[in-house]
């Protein structure tokens, strides 16, 4: 990925883009954003399970690998420079975790889960997210969709997930 690729299949100028956008790394930030706000949807389906199951299995649908590779991106772009790290932090994680920490909140109204899990399981489900597609741990997919969701709403199977170091062999 070029700025003159994107300037090109924009129809604007490279003088243009960095008008908007400081180097590469922020457009390609702009862009997941806008993908986060279009493809993963804040459902009400009137339930935490199912709120839960839809949230994650959209985010996984939208993990495909173009995708996954940009994540992997900004990701590096972040742990390299402080600054990026906070605007990935303010224009990125904290939308997609106030979407998901509403979700979890409406739960919580609802008697379904407590407070302080509602918060806690925000950390739970991109800490686990992000585990496994910056470090390929494991897929992301149905399965572990279905597991967090266990997880939160029940303190549900853990068997869903593999949690041993893949490595050594050792259990966290």
């Amino acid at each position: 990925m070029q700025m003159e690729a994107i300037a090109r299949r924009a129809g604007v100028s490279k003088e243009t883009l960095y008008r908007w956008w400081r180097t590469k790394s922020e457009v390609i930030l702009d862009a997941l954003a806008e993908r986060g706000r279009q493809t993963i949807p804040l459902p009400d389906t009137g339930a935490l399970e199912g709120d839960l199951l839809a949230f994650l299995r959209a985010t996984v649908d939208s993990a495909d690998p173009t995708t996954v590779r940009l994540l992997h991106t900004i990701a590096a772009a972040a742990a390299a420079d402080e600054v990026f790290a906070v605007e990935v932090r303010d224009r990125f994680l904290a939308t997609r975790r106030a979407d998901l920490r509403q979700l979890l909140e409406r739960g919580a109204d609802r008697g379904e889960i407590t407070r302080d899990l509602a918060g806690f399981a925000v950390d739970l489900v991109y800490g686990s997210m992000w585990y496994r597609l910056i470090f390929q741990i494991g897929p992301l997919d149905y399965t572990w969709a279905e597991a967090v969701v266990a997880s939160i709403t029940s303190g549900g199977p853990r068997s869903h997930l593999d949690f041993s170091d893949e490595v050594g062999g050792s259990s966290f």
